[in-house]
């Protein structure tokens, strides 16, 4: 018989799809290059990272050409599965240890946009980004309602 506690606390850190929304980040686009994110800003509020499930990552602009793209699915509407030959996007996911050292705990290459991400592991306490050279994108974390 299942664990009532148990299956909470599961939906807590992991709740299934089909509950989460997506809200933008409003500190975005991001460019070109590294950054690390601890926080976002929600409508104007500022929230920890460590609040959220995961991202929604999208093109913001236009795409430059040769970057290899292979066309992919799509719905006709907005499922759009194209992929690049090269990366445009990489996610490091990072949790802090009780030491205060940053370990990554999730590495995504994103060939594809737009994506979605879930956390592996729940609470994460900042995200790096590395984008590539021309690509600009938008985030959208993962929220309950």
């Amino acid at each position: 018989m299942p664990n009532i506690a148990q299956g909470l606390i599961d939906f807590a850190f992991s709740p299934p799809v089909g509950v989460l929304n997506t809200h933008l980040d409003g500190n975005g686009p991001y460019g070109p290059g590294n950054h690390t994110l601890t926080q976002w800003l929600n409508s104007g509020v500022l929230s920890n990272v460590s609040d959220t499930f995961g991202l929604y990552v999208n093109f913001n602009g236009a795409i430059p050409p040769k970057l290899g793209l292979t066309i992919g699915y799509s719905d006709g509407a907005l499922v759009v599965l194209d992929e690049y030959q090269d990366r445009l996007v990489q996610l490091v996911v990072q949790h802090q240890l009780i030491s205060g050292a940053w370990v990554p705990t999730q590495v995504a290459d994103l060939n594809a946009l737009p994506t979605f991400v879930r956390w592996a592991e729940a609470l994460p306490g900042r995200v790096g980004l590395y984008i590539a050279p021309g690509i600009h994108i938008d985030l959208f974390y993962l929220l309950v309602a």
